[in-house]
This record gives structure tokens, sequence and C-alpha cells, in this order.
């Protein structure tokens, strides 16, 4: 476990990873946990603004922390992307390179340093969250407000063009689709698959067989809703099998959605326990994603808790039904998945399988071992 307790490392974040209460910073602050129990130094760079902020969580887990400020430069007037102008930082820059320490970037946010870190031959890597370019150009797509659409489509202009500062790099990937697109735009990078890092430990799935189906995510996300409304629209529209759609703050929208079907139920706001109960207690997990790039932490906290998963070819590309997971986004397909699996018990030979695929794939330890290799 203490293999590496010489080894130090910086990583420049995007933002401070604590609270790791959302995707990108639970994979980021698990990922320094992982190489702190290995006995890595890190030595953290990281910008404070919102909920992000110094907290004793993430300094009792790094060799040292350093906090910035974000601000509007004039490098977006110069036509940088937003998420990047505004963690352009000359003091960032000159502690990286004072510190010397191989670098891990945090997201394209943070790729303005690789030209100084070239100049400086300092070693790097890129962990790519996802592919923001096309993540913008789908909240573009989703977005009903003018101003805001404009502005998702000028930035996903922007970001595609910066993008090409990655070429020839080490690149940590995030899934499987993105490795594929990096590979096909990027062939001198070095790329590398690294799932998500997470918070989970131990495989807690309960045997037999649940009542329902459940969709959990922040229903306040315009992504999230809509994926909300086509489960209601497109696939429970036939069938009379219970859904719960569970999460933050639904809309009034949503709400009438569910109200036209009596085996639907919205669970507003529950509380962490009661969200936890739900999961566990579900017989189905259903993860339709629409977003074309990255991954979704809450496809990996299913596969801990699930007795069975319906999930999107973009989170996970390959059937795995020895271990209970189905691989569809087609309306017809998904409704026939329910129907089968909806009286079918949860084997312990299917958690065995679960196990190993996971404690495989999803291991925080061996996939930091992998980013040091």
């Amino acid at each position: 476990m203490n293999s590496f307790k010489n080894k130090e490392i910086q990583i420049v974040a995007f933002a401070a990873p604590y609270p790791a209460n959302y995707g990108g910073v639970i994979d980021v602050f698990y990922k320094i946990k992982a190489l702190f129990d290995l006995g890595v130094k890190v030595h953290l760079h990281t910008y404070i603004y919102d909920d992000h902020y110094p907290t004793k969580e993430l300094e009792s887990i790094c060799a040292s922390v350093h906090y910035y400020k974000r601000a509007n430069t004039h490098k977006y007037l110069q036509g940088w992307p937003y998420i990047i102008s505004t963690r352009y930082n000359k003091k960032l820059i000159e502690q990286v390179k004072l510190l010397k320490h191989d670098v891990i970037l945090e997201g394209l946010h943070t790729c303005f340093l690789v030209p100084y870190l070239k100049e400086a031959q300092i070693s790097f890597s890129i962990r790519m969250h996802n592919i923001e370019w096309k993540y913008y150009r789908f909240l573009a797509e989703l977005e009903l407000s003018y101003v805001k659409k404009k502005y998702f489509l000028e930035e996903a202009r922007r970001l595609k063009s910066f993008e090409k500062i990655i070429e020839g790099s080490k690149i940590l990937s995030i899934s499987k689709k993105d490795t594929e697109y990096l590979h096909q735009t990027y062939p001198s990078a070095r790329i590398i698959d690294i799932p998500p890092f997470h918070h989970n430990k131990k495989i807690n799935i309960l045997s037999g067989q649940g009542e329902y189906a459940i969709f959990h995510a922040n229903l306040s996300v315009n992504e999230n809703e809509q994926a909300a409304l086509w489960l209601i629209e497109k696939v429970f529209n036939k069938i009379e099998y219970p859904l719960i759609i569970a999460g933050k703050n639904p809309s009034e929208r949503l709400q009438l959605a569910v109200n036209a079907y009596p085996n639907i139920q919205l669970e507003s706001n529950p509380t962490d326990v009661k969200m936890k109960q739900l999961m566990m207690d579900a017989h189905i997990h259903l993860l339709p994603n629409r977003q074309p790039t990255g991954t979704k932490i809450k496809w990996i906290n299913s596969l801990y808790v699930a007795r069975y998963i319906i999930v999107n070819p973009e989170i996970c590309p390959n059937h795995h039904e020895t271990s209970g997971v189905f691989v569809s986004n087609d309306a017809n397909i998904i409704q026939q998945t329910l129907l089968l699996l909806k009286d079918k018990i949860f084997t312990e030979k299917e958690l065995a399988s679960r196990k190993e695929w996971v404690g495989t794939t999803y291991n925080n330890i061996s996939n930091a071992q992998l980013i040091l290799g």
C-alpha cells in the first residue's frame, strides 16, 4: 500500500473538491484520497468560489493546498473559453513551476498550464472529465432561453478550438466513449482509460426481488428532468410497472407529468437516508442518458446497491447480463427488458459476478496506481 511513499505529485483542480457533492469534484476528491492511501504526497492547487472553499478535510490528505480565486480576465476577450479564461492565474503558474513535481491537470479547465509545463520540462497528465465542447453543445440543445443557448454554443465553439492544446499529451480518459473520440482525434496522445473515482467501498445489494423501478437524480437540472419526462412519456406510457422518480427540486411540469400515471410516484427532496433506502429497495435502476460525453457518478453508485440496471450505451457500451446490467437507449427495448426483469429474482450468482466485475474495474486504489505508472 505504501510503495509510493516517496512520490510527490501536484494536482490542479478546477474547484476545491470538498464538499464532494457532484460528479467532477467527487472524482477529484476520491482520487486524492486513493493517492494519499498509497502514501503519495499530493500538492493541491485549486479554486475557491461559491460553495468551494478551504477545508480541513482537504488539508488532512494533502501535503499542501494552494487556493486561488477565479476572475474575469482579458483572456476571454482574446477568444478563450469562459471556463478556462476565469481560471488563468499567474500566481498558480509560478507556484506549480516552483514545486516542479509531476502534475495532473483536472479537466480542460486547467489546460492553460500546458505550454508552461512543457517549457519548464515538468511531466504532466490531463484528466478529461468529459469532452467539454460536446457537453456545452448538448446543454445548448436543451436550453430554452435564447441568451443561454447562444452562450453555450459560443462556449462550445471556443472549447473545441482550445481542445487542440492536449495533442501529444498523456490523457486520463473517464469513459470508453470519450476514449474512442480522443484516440481518433489526437492519435499522438497517450490515452489511458481510468474510470471515475468514487466513495463506495462495499457492494451492498439486497437479495431477492423488489417491487418497483427507480430513476434518481437532481431533478432541477435540465438534462435530468428531460430524462425523467422521456421515461414517463416513452417507456412507462404503455406499461403498468411501478416507477419512482426521486430527487431534488422537481418542477411543476414534472409533477403534472407524474400525476397523469397512477403507477408513477414522485419523491421530492428525499433525505440521504431515504434516497439510499429507495435505491436499495428498488428492483430495477434506470439510467437513461442523452449526454454524449463523460460518465455519471450515479452509475457507479447504482452498481454498488442496485439489483438490476438498465443503462444507456453512452454510459456502459456493452451488456453485463451475468451481473444484472442491460444496455439500451430504445424505449421499446427498455419496456421489454422491464417486463422481462420484473419477476426475476436477483441471485447469488449475479451478485458474485457483479462483485468481480466492479472490484476489478472500479477499484480506486488500482486505478490510482495506473495513473502513477
